[in-house]
């Protein structure tokens, strides 16, 4: 027999030759193990993507592999699940063997890499009875098989789904070891009047035992199939080859991938599963041949139609503030980041993202194809650019996959069109916005139409030749009680934000008031407010002709502080609501300049004003 280790790109310390070591020692002893020949054993056997997230025995057979190449070096050995210590010893692996992107995703690419390096090649051996032994590696004497159990496990599949589990068969070993060789599993259609032939229903049925495949048959051939009686049904697998120890429990789980081709009237069908009294077989040390199961233990097992994904769209943290957006009088602007979403696949499907809209709201008298010069959709770093009409902006074949019960997270970023002779100098802005009848997608696998909800929208962006910037600092509360009449007690409210000039000089009015035109307006929120109020808005900025000067590129801090004095008791907040400014001490032509409600860094905390 011959053994073709796997490549590896550098060189390897004691540990990693020691983890090689036994894993060519466990794959020589498979091969002894073997009575045919012309097969691969010991290999990996790959049937779907594995990623972040993934789990099973391909997992662990995975992480296995990458122990032995030197890549993979958790300490607590492998585990069965795909997390990020396991992506990225795939993205080593991959980046040793050529295997481009190497990203840690272990795909068609990476599969077919895989079986291209690791070849375990085991020559045909003549049967001969005389050297056959089925005890070999057997101890003690005559087992009995005892305490048998037939739980359900996932008791339906999706059309197209891999590896559902449908039930498993446990049992005791006692007074001896047992290798386990055969397992008659039977399938009984509840509804005659439907497709009632499980070849039509299941593409493979296998057997698993500790996270280790023991044989797997194409359920999808009728020639695997035996039928017992009228619409009886039974599989046999016959290679299991599994040893169970004297005082061990046997866990025998029975998994199944289901036809992606079920016709959809027989997606009602129900299959009674059941293993036969004598359905398992084993042999002991002593040559005996011992059989458990019972027929009248049944598990059943229905089926749904073929995920196509089902898809949410919600706002996401990471959408920016309101803010200015600079223009240029002459030139295309800078690129601003303007709205962020997400998309979040709520089924355990793959999903294809085909067509996007966003729909662009100008609150003022110019199309979005007037104002917008580019648009650009990145999609976890992917980017895309879009078609930019009067009110909408659509990207166009996608084919961006998004994973089962995955979240993705959509940026839209804008470049300005020069100002001169396509907008407006003044009073123009951007919203944007999507909902779930601007998105196009579809199942990866069925090609239906993946359902799609929910709604995000951004904030308004001033558009404006000049800007500034507005950052909270911090913000205070205090009741101040003079003598002891409540009638004289009053509250004080502080906040203070810093200001940022943007391309040019920028005047505030030093005047403040909960509404008018003034440099900085505030909200009163909570209980009704009747009474006296008084406000002051003070800088570290220069004053000029009743305004303060932020000179461009300067940073500068305002101080707002509004004293409340009810007439009635209440509760009371104070919030920052708006900052006016211009490229002049004059409000003609001013930009207002919007707080986002929804930012509590702007608001104080609420205090009771006894009166």
């Amino acid at each position: 027999m011959g053994v073709a280790a796997p490549a590896q790109a550098q060189t390897a310390t004691n540990a990693q030759l020691q983890a090689q070591l036994q894993v060519l020692l466990a794959q020589l002893a498979a091969l002894q193990a073997q009575l045919n020949g012309g097969v691969a054993v010991g290999k990996c056997n790959f049937t779907r993507d594995l990623t972040v997230g993934s789990t099973g025995a391909d997992v662990t057979c995975l992480q296995t592999y990458l122990t032995s190449t030197g890549h993979f070096t958790f300490s607590g050995g492998a585990t069965g699940y795909f997390g990020p210590i396991t992506q990225s010893a795939v993205a080593r692996w991959q980046a040793s063997n050529g295997v481009a992107p190497a990203v840690g995703y272990f795909g068609p690419i990476s599969r077919a890499k895989y079986n291209a390096i690791v070849t375990i090649v085991v020559p045909p051996v003549v049967d001969d009875d005389d050297d056959d032994d089925d005890t070999a590696g057997l101890s003690g004497g005559e087992a009995s098989l005892t305490a048998y159990n037939f739980r359900s496990e996932d008791g339906s599949g999706n059309e197209g789904e891999s590896g559902v589990e449908i039930a498993t068969a446990e049992f005791d070993v006692d007074d001896g070891d047992v290798r386990v060789e055969r397992m008659e599993i039977t399938f009984e259609a509840s509804d005659n009047g439907l497709e009632d032939r499980p070849w039509d229903y299941f593409d493979s049925i296998s057997v698993w035992s500790g996270g280790d495949r023991l044989e797997e048959v194409d359920a999808g051939d009728r020639d695997e199939w035996s039928e017992t009686t009228d619409d009886v049904y039974v599989l046999w697998l016959t290679n299991l080859n599994e040893i169970v120890r004297e005082g061990d429990t046997a866990e025998l789980t029975i998994m199944a991938d289901i036809s992606s081709s079920i016709d959809t009237d027989d997606l009602d069908q129900e299959f009674i599963i059941s293993i036969d009294d004598r359905g398992i077989r084993a042999v002991d040390s002593e040559g005996i041949q011992q059989y458990i199961g019972n027929d009248n233990d049944t598990v059943t097992f229905d089926f749904g139609a073929e995920l196509t994904g089902d898809l949410t769209i919600r706002s996401s943290s990471d959408d920016p503030d309101a803010s200015i957006l600079v223009a240029d009088e002459d030139r295309v602007s800078d690129e601003f980041t303007v709205f962020a979403f997400e998309i979040r696949n709520e089924e355990d499907v793959e999903v294809l993202l085909n067509d996007l809209t966003i729909d662009v709201d100008t609150n003022g008298g110019s199309d979005a194809d007037e104002m917008i010069r580019d648009a650009t959709l990145v999609i976890d770093g992917d980017d895309f650019d879009g078609d930019i009409n009067t009110a909408s902006i659509d990207f166009n074949d996608l084919d961006f996959e998004i994973d089962g019960d995955e979240t993705v997270t959509v940026e839209l970023m804008i470049s300005l069109n020069r100002q001169d002779g396509n907008y407006s100098a003044s009073g123009e802005s951007l919203q944007f916005s999507i909902d779930g009848v601007d998105l196009d997608a579809e199942g990866l696998d069925s090609g239906d139409n993946s359902d799609v909800g929910g709604s995000a929208d951004s904030a308004v962006h001033t558009v404006s030749l000049t800007g500034i910037e507005v950052q909270a600092l911090s913000t205070s509360q205090a009741v101040v009680t003079p003598g002891s009449s409540a009638s004289d007690t009053y509250g004080t409210y502080t906040i203070r934000f810093e200001v940022e000039a943007i391309d040019e000089d920028a005047y505030i009015a030093t005047t403040t008031a909960d509404s008018g035109t003034v440099g900085v307006a505030y909200d009163i929120n909570g209980s009704s407010f009747s009474g006296t109020e008084t406000a002051v808005l003070s800088s570290n900025a220069t004053t000029q002709d009743g305004f303060y000067r932020v000179n461009e590129g300067d940073v500068r801090t305002f101080t707002l502080t509004v004293t409340l004095n009810p007439t009635t008791a209440g509760t009371f907040s104070v919030e920052l609501e708006s900052v006016r400014f211009n490229d002049s001490a004059s409000f003609t032509g001013s930009t207002l300049f919007t707080i986002d409600s929804n930012n509590q860094d702007y608001e104080t905390d609420p205090i009771y004003i006894a009166n």
